[in-house]
């Protein structure tokens, strides 16, 4: 995951910190078919259209992690989550710890080629939102074990500045490069804390568009609109 925001120029194609306040302007209410909905083992396939014990077991651990966080989640519930043994979860991974820094590493990998990919900074936002939802568990977890993981802080901090690098791209005309980081970082830190706030249950899930408009809204206009 070594994409920074001077390598996108050539592969783009026309293609928890600190707790800020958002004032969101959504109006709408919430519509069923707009929740994300959770992974379950029997959701993901290999390529025989057979299920992964491996991938089974990362889906069970969303799941287990999304309910229960990184402290509550045992071995033997994912594996129960999954249908499976404890046997089955140690054939590969070493351990709990070991099955969430993969599933946090395909949480980067995801939401750094859907930033990538996306053609401008509102696409952007909503891409965030969604991939978020997708590993709703992994960052439950990743929550829950911040403050005293400083390996795990690190690889926070690298995402954060990779990501931060691909939004200030979309940035990068009206301000200066130094000034679209700063901006970048702070949308970042804005979206963790949202996407958070709903793995933990505390927010209810909105349209990920109109969350995404509302925070365009305030880099163009400002948090507080006459």
């Amino acid at each position: 995951m070594h994409i920074t925001a001077s390598s996108k120029a050539q592969t783009r194609r026309p293609l928890i910190d600190p707790c800020y306040t958002l004032r969101c302007r959504i109006t709408c209410s919430p519509r069923q078919d707009d929740v994300e909905r959770s992974l379950s083992p029997s959701d993901v396939p290999n390529g025989n259209g057979m299920r992964s014990t491996r991938q089974a077991l990362l889906a069970a651990g969303l799941a287990t992690f999304a309910r229960a966080g990184y402290e509550g989640a045992r071995v033997a519930d994912i594996s129960a989550e999954a249908g499976m043994t404890t046997g089955a979860l140690y054939g590969h991974f070493d351990g709990k710890e070991a099955l969430f820094t993969e599933l946090f590493q395909l949480y980067g990998d995801d939401i750094t080629r859907a930033l990538n990919d996306a053609d401008s900074l509102e696409a952007q936002l909503v891409q965030w939102i969604e991939v978020s939802r997708t590993y709703s568990g992994a960052l439950r977890a990743s929550a829950g074990i911040l403050q005293r993981r400083p390996d795990h802080a690190a690889a926070r901090r690298r995402l954060r500045e990779t990501c931060a690098g691909l939004m200030a791209w979309h940035l990068r005309g009206p301000l200066t490069q130094r000034d679209a980081r700063l901006v970048a970082r702070m949308l970042i830190d804005v979206l963790d804390q949202y996407t958070l706030m709903e793995s933990m249950g505390w927010k209810e899930q909105r349209r990920a568009v109109d969350v995404a408009a509302a925070l365009h809204g305030m880099v163009l206009q400002g948090v507080y609109v006459p």
